[in-house]
C-alpha cells in the first residue's frame, strides 16, 4: 500500500537550514522550538565539529505514541493524507506526548500553554503539492513521495536508534561510511572544556516537575493512611484536614498543565493512556473517601482497590521513559513506597525490614553501577531508611521513624525524575 512520505538523504544534507525557515513561512510563528529542527552530529560528539545532519519533524507514524497516549484525545489523523494532526483547542498542555513520541516532534509552545507540531503541510498534500520543507530543499536532501513502504523498511530507515513500533512515515537514507572525510579523531582528545561534548539535555527532571513529585508523594502517603487503617481514629477535623491534603494534590497535579480549566479533558482516553487512568482512579479514590467519611459507609477494600489502583497507574504512567539501567523497576515506584509505609504503620517490622532491604539493594546496585551523584547524597539516602528501621524497633513513637523513612523516599523519589530519560535524536 502506497503511503505518503518524507525521504531524507543524509549523504546531500548540508544543514542550510532552509528547511526550517520553508516550515515557518508556511506554518506562521513557532514560539522556543521550530517543528522541524535540523540536528548535527558526529563519531565523537564535538559540538563544534558537526560533520552529518538530520533534518527531523513529525514523522507522522501509523502507530503514533502522541495520539494514542494523548489523554485529552487533541490528536486525530487524516485518512487521506496520513498526517497526525494536532487540535490546540483541545490541549491540555500537559506535554505527555512530548515523552511519549521519541523524535521530538510535539513541541510545548510556553506562551500559549498548548502543543505545536508539524502538520505534514496537510493542506499542500490535499493539493498535490509537497510540504513546504521538501519542496525548498536546494540539495535534495529532503523529499516527499508516495510510497510502497513497509513496517520492517521504516524501522530500518529510523532516524533515532529507538524501537518504538511506530511505524513512522520517513525513509531515511543513510551516511556512506566510505565516502567521508577522513579526520584523525585523536586530536580533538585535549581540547578546552568548551568544545567538549556537552551535556545532554532531557525533557523530565525533578526541578520541573515539582509538582507532580509532591503529588505522587501525598497520593502514595493518603493511600497507605486508609489502608493502614489510620483514618478509623480521625476525628471530623481530622477527617477534612486529611481531605485538603487530597485537594492539595490535586491542585499540584494542575499545576503541571498549560491550560489549567481544561483539566475535565484529561480523564477522556481512558482507553489508551496511563495518564487518563491516573487521574480518573485518583478521582474515584479521593471521592470514595469523601463519602465514607460523611455520608455513606463504603466498604473499606473497594477504597482501598481504587488507591492501589491508583498508585499502579501513577508507576505505569512513567514507562513511556526509561532510566540509566536495564531494569524497568526503580526503588522509589510509588508501589514500592506504600509498601513500605504501609508495614511502618502497621507495625509489620519483618515486612518493612524485608522491603527496604530489596529497596535500598536496588538502590546501591544502581548508583554503583550508573549514578553520578555525590557521595553525600547516596549516604543520606541510605542512612534514613536505615535510623528508621532501627527507632522502629527500639521507639514506641512512629512519628520519629516515619519522619526519617520520609526523608529518604522525598531524596529517592528526587533521584527517580532526575534519572528518567525521554528517547529523542
Amino acid at each position: 500500500m502506497k503511503k505518503n512520505i518524507f525521504i531524507f538523504d543524509q549523504n546531500k544534507c548540508v544543514g542550510c537550514h532552509a528547511c526550517l525557515v520553508a516550515c515557518v513561512n508556511e506554518n506562521g510563528f513557532q514560539a522556543n522550538d521550530q517543528w522541524r529542527n535540523v540536528h548535527h552530529s558526529n563519531d565523537t560528539h564535538f559540538p563544534h565539529l558537526p560533520l552529518f545532519y538530520l533534518s527531523l519533524a513529525c514523522n507522522h507514524c501509523d502507530d503514533a505514541p502522541c495520539l494514542k497516549n494523548c489523554p485529552a484525545l487533541a490528536y486525530s489523523r487524516d485518512e487521506e493524507t496520513g498526517a497526525v494532526i494536532h487540535h490546540p483547542e483541545k490541549c491540555i498542555g500537559c506535554k505527555y506526548c512530548t515523552w511519549a513520541c521519541p523524535y521530538d516532534a510535539p513541541k510545548f509552545n510556553s506562551k500559549t500553554g498548548i502543543i505545536e507540531k508539524c502538520t505534514f503541510c496537510n493542506s499542500r498534500i490535499l493539493e498535490n503539492l509537497k510540504p513546504a520543507c521538501a519542496n525548498l530543499c536546494p540539495v535534495g536532501a529532503l523529499d516527499f513521495a508516495q510510497a510502497e513502504f513497509t513496517r520492517e523498511e521504516s524501522i530500518e530507515s529510523s532516524p533515532v536508534p529507538v524501537h518504538v513500533g511506530s511505524n513512522l512515515k520517513i525513509n531515511t537514507l543513510t551516511l556512506r561510511k566510505e565516502t567521508g572525510p577522513e579526520i584523525d579523531f585523536s586530536l580533538f582528545n585535549d581540547q578546552p572544556d568548551n568544545i567538549k561534548p556537552e551535556k545532554k539535555q532531557t525533557k523530565i527532571s525533578a526541578q520541573e516537575e515539582w509538582p507532580l513529585l509532591i503529588f505522587t508523594l501525598l497520593s502514595t502517603l493518603l493511600v497507605v493512611l486508609y489502608a493502614s487503617e489510620k483514618t478509623d481514629q480521625f476525628n471530623f477535623t481530622s477527617k477534612l484536614i486529611y481531605l485538603g491534603f487530597g485537594a492539595l494534590a490535586a491542585l499540584l497535579s494542575m499545576l503541571h498543565l498549560g491550560k489549567k480549566t481544561r483539566a475535565f479533558r484529561s480523564m477522556l482516553n481512558i482507553k489508551n493512556s496511563w495518564l487518563s487512568r491516573e487521574i480518573i482512579t485518583f478521582s474515584l479514590f479521593l471521592g470514595s473517601l469523601c463519602i465514607d467519611f460523611f455520608f455513606y459507609d463504603i466498604p473499606d477494600i473497594l477504597v482501598i482497590f481504587f488507591g492501589i489502583t491508583l498508585l499502579i497507574s501513577i508507576d505505569m504512567l512513567y514507562r513511556l521513559a526509561s532510566w540509566r539501567w536495564p531494569l524497568k523497576i526503580h526503588s522509589a515506584q510509588t508501589l514500592l513506597i506504600g509498601i513500605s509505609l504501609f508495614a511502618l504503620l502497621t507495625n509489620w517490622y519483618y515486612m518493612f525490614v524485608f522491603t527496604l532491604s530489596f529497596r535500598l539493594t536496588l538502590y546501591v546496585y544502581r548508583k554503583y553501577e550508573y549514578g553520578k551523584e555525590d557521595l553525600f547524597h547516596s549516604i543520606l539516602r541510605i542512612s534514613f531508611p536505615v535510623i528508621s528501621a532501627i527507632l522502629f524497633y527500639t521507639s514506641q513513637d512512629i512519628i520519629i521513624p516515619l519522619t526519617f523513612l520520609l526523608l529518604g523516599e522525598i531524596i529517592d523519589r528526587i533521584d527517580f525524575y532526575n534519572e528518567l530519560n525521554v528517547p529523542e535524536p
